[in-house]
């Protein structure tokens, strides 16, 4: 049987947006341009403040960072989604794309039947994605995921990781605004690197 395998991206809003420059341009108004993208990588003042969760059965290690080693099968889906810590915040997060990086992409392809896509919005059953206990804490509706990979079934994978590079954008959105206001999108770095699972 094929697992889901949900990874929860955790963002610190209140902590990135202590920054003065992301201050600055929350009092801006950017009806007129593109939010502005800060690119965060892995030695970037912003790089504790986003990073990753999953459920711990199929987790090696990097469990809280933004490098999570997995154990997978063939058939196992990948699911991406994410969640504000900050509380009380006048921000909300929200991912708005999930990219390999153009010299992965091979990669992808050859293991995935396709790259992160948004997942149709429809009918779902109402289950869990596979957090138990303690790590309900950590759990997001079964709805709120949008970009998922499916690995294919005939992928072989080994005990070796795969290093799989890609990114993903972080819009940050002012809940103030009438309009729901994009202030910025940091484009963070994560790295993921898939196991088989024994």
């Amino acid at each position: 049987m094929s697992n889901v395998i949900g990874m929860m991206v955790l963002v610190d809003s209140a902590a990135l947006l202590k920054d003065s420059r992301i201050k600055a341009l929350v009092n801006t108004d950017l009806t007129t341009s593109e939010p502005p993208v800060f690119t965060i990588n892995e030695d970037d003042q912003f790089s504790p403040f986003i990073y990753m969760m999953a459920d711990r059965r199929h987790v090696v290690n990097g469990q809280g960072t933004n490098s999570l080693t997995i154990k997978a099968a063939p058939g196992d889906e990948l699911r991406w989604w994410e969640t504000n810590i900050s509380k009380h915040s006048p921000f909300e997060v929200m991912i708005k794309e999930v990219s390999p990086a153009p010299h992965s992409n091979p990669e992808w392809r050859d293991i995935f039947h396709h790259t992160p896509g948004i997942h149709p919005v429809g009918n779902e059953e109402n289950r869990a994605i596979g957090l138990k206990g303690t790590d309900l804490f950590w759990a997001a509706a079964f709805a709120d995921y949008k970009y998922h990979a499916q690995i294919k079934a005939d992928t072989h994978l080994n005990a070796s990781n795969i290093n799989l590079d890609y990114h993903i954008d972080l819009q940050i959105i002012d809940k103030s605004h009438p309009e729901g206001k994009p202030v910025c999108i940091f484009r963070w770095f994560p790295k993921i690197q898939l196991q088989e699972a024994s």
